[in-house]
């Protein structure tokens, strides 16, 4: 009828509603093959009314397709219209759709600002309150992330939401489960499982999945077994490989725990199935978005087209300048390594006793410098220069792993500099010992953040127990740099699935055991840090060559890292510093450990 009454408007409302229904009947392509068409002649009617409307209907159209991205675009240009109109109901619920997809896209500052902005239109919203809760637990802020998830909690209680606190229960759980509090996550879970089996929900997934992981913290494998298998078979029914994957991946550390063998190659095995499977689902879905996409957005890929000329000239330019600052910063280490040895050889003539060490430093600086440094660098530059005489030739994926080598390639530098100039400051004196009072767990969190990202890309395990009562007397910025080399050095000895554990206990003086309240804060007390992990160890020769830079050498990760040999030489002079001293225990594929001591604030 609107076709033959040539009417637009009902064109319009025909392909909102008729979209909506072929997105929800699993065809969203046809849905954005409609409202394309429909939005290109409300943009040639200049009609801004259902401009924004097949506008926001595009937006959860790529949205229902998982297209994170292009769906925030939408959302974007819809929302100054919002804003200028003060639609608040709606705005609200674009705030909180736009934190969400900030929070997919790991963009965290922008999506606490928009999930702000929508708890400041309503402070009682329950919905609000948990958008900001499960992005702050996203960036590991713990604190907050409860703060607000417990909030949350409250006013879904006061309206009886049954649906919100199954929902509310379990992320609360998930987070008692990041900070180890074994007794409040159990309580959770089966909080949230009682909710879900009041809404119906039959196949509850996620509190079978909770319950499996925590009984396998407690100890309780064959527990955390029947779980894990109840989950498994339900994903089976379903087929739902991601979920079949995570049950694999918890029976097979189980199976590990348990020194159960033929069932942890088993279940290994199915790991790896379910990843090809995986990948291959993701790769047929990649595909047919791609299809779907040069068909209905030949105006968007043009314009991507010439983002990605800009990017690619961008990177160009910032590699370029990479390469001079590297050059740079190696030539003006050259110059004060020649400033150090010329000062040294002068002390040589009146600390003859001393000729031995420093011949062995010098000589160990100029070999870093003129292979592990030169070499690199060198490397690097002839990379740049067929980028450049190439980058017009390649595609995007090529320049794309190109890209990622050189990063990885600089990477390395920038870690070996570090050492450099750590350990030069150290032995000129330039790097002085400041002791404060200051919480070690505070204090470590953006460190151990940084190396739980190294660690994830790894597929390796990081385990962190620090109590929260842990004050220490020290150097924070020495300490920093001490816990990070070592977790460092430990994701690198370590192969994918393995476990890297860093952990605080306190340790009482001797002499006060019979002391009513251990725990009390007013005891004296020091703490012991231990890094350990599963990797490959290290025989008697290697660890007795560990801390002598005069054989000092860099060995190979397990995935190809380089280093430099100084790493743990500046680890232990800086632990000296604190009056302490760092241990070491290794044993050839069985892992290393390493430890040392702090005291207490009140010690």
């Amino acid at each position: 009828m609107s076709e033959r009454l040539d009417w637009n408007q009902g064109r319009y409302w025909y392909a909102n509603k008729y979209s909506d229904i072929l997105t929800r009947e699993g065809l969203p392509d046809s849905a954005v093959v409609i409202l394309q068409k429909s939005l290109e002649n409300a943009i040639r009617d200049n009609d801004e009314s259902w401009i924004i409307t097949l506008k926001s209907s595009l937006g959860d159209t790529y949205l229902s397709k998982k297209w994170e991205e292009t769906a925030l675009r939408y959302y974007m240009e819809v929302l100054p219209f919002m804003e200028s109109e003060n639609y608040a109901y709606q705005l609200q619920s674009y705030y909180i759709a736009i934190s969400q997809l900030y929070g997919r896209l790991n963009s965290v500052e922008k999506a606490i600002d928009y999930g702000e902005k929508a708890l400041a239109l309503d402070p009682e919203d329950p919905y609000s309150l948990l958008i900001l809760g499960l992005t702050y637990a996203n960036a590991h802020q713990e604190k907050e992330a409860v703060r607000y998830l417990e909030e949350a909690l409250r006013i879904f209680t006061l309206q009886n939401n049954i649906y919100g606190l199954s929902s509310i229960y379990y992320y609360l759980c998930t987070s008692a489960l990041y900070s180890y509090d074994l007794e409040k996550a159990e309580r959770y879970a089966h909080q949230s499982m009682e909710f879900a089996e009041q809404m119906g929900d039959t196949v509850n997934y996620g509190g079978l999945w909770l319950l499996s992981v925590l009984e396998q913290l407690k100890g309780n494998y064959s527990k955390s077994e029947e779980y894990a298998k109840k989950v498994l078979q339900m994903a089976i029914e379903q087929d739902i490989s991601g979920i079949k994957k995570s049950c694999y991946m918890i029976l097979y550390a189980i199976a590990v725990a348990q020194r159960k063998h033929s069932e942890s190659v088993h279940y290994l095995r199915e790991i790896d199935f379910m990843e090809q499977e995986i990948a291959q689902e993701t790769t047929l879905h990649a595909s047919e978005e791609m299809a779907a996409k040069y068909e209905t957005e030949k105006k968007e890929l043009e314009i991507a087209r010439q983002q990605d000329v800009i990017a690619k000239q961008n990177m160009q330019r910032w590699l370029l300048i990479g390469g001079i600052t590297v050059c740079v910063v190696f030539l003006a280490l050259l110059w004060y390594m020649l400033r150090l040895r010329n000062r040294r050889n002068l002390a040589l003539t009146e600390r003859n006793d001393a000729l031995s060490e420093m011949n062995a430093t010098k000589d160990k600086f100029f070999s870093i410098i003129s292979h592990d440094l030169r070499n690199p660098v060198v490397a690097q530059r002839d990379a740049l220069q067929l980028l450049v005489q190439n980058s017009r030739l390649w595609d995007v994926d090529a320049l794309t792993a190109y890209y990622g080598e050189l990063l990885k390639s600089a990477e390395g530098q920038v870690e070996l500099i570090y050492n450099l100039l750590g350990w030069a400051q150290l032995q000129t004196g330039r790097f002085t010992y400041n002791p404060s009072t200051f919480n070690l767990a505070h204090r470590l969190r953006s460190d151990i953040s940084l190396i739980r990202n190294m660690a994830d890309k790894k597929d390796i395990t990081l385990a962190v127990n620090i109590p929260d009562a842990a004050d220490i007397t020290g150097d924070g910025a020495m300490l920093s740099i001490v816990v990070r080399n070592l977790l460092t050095n430990a994701i690198k000895f370590t192969a994918p699935t393995g476990t890297v554990t860093l952990s605080v206990e306190r340790n009482i003086i001797k002499g006060v055991e019979d002391f009513d309240d251990l725990n009390d804060p007013k005891l004296s007390a020091n703490y012991t840090v231990t890094i350990s992990d599963t990797g490959i160890g290290m025989n008697a020769e290697q660890i007795g060559k560990l801390f002598r830079i005069d054989s000092a050498h860099s060995r190979k990760g397990t995935a190809g890292e380089q280093g430099s040999g100084l790493g743990l030489i500046v680890c232990r002079e800086l632990v000296e510093k604190h009056g302490s001293e760092l241990h070491v225990e290794s044993e050839e594929g069985k892992g290393s450990r390493f430890w040392f001591e702090l005291s207490s604030s009140n010690s």
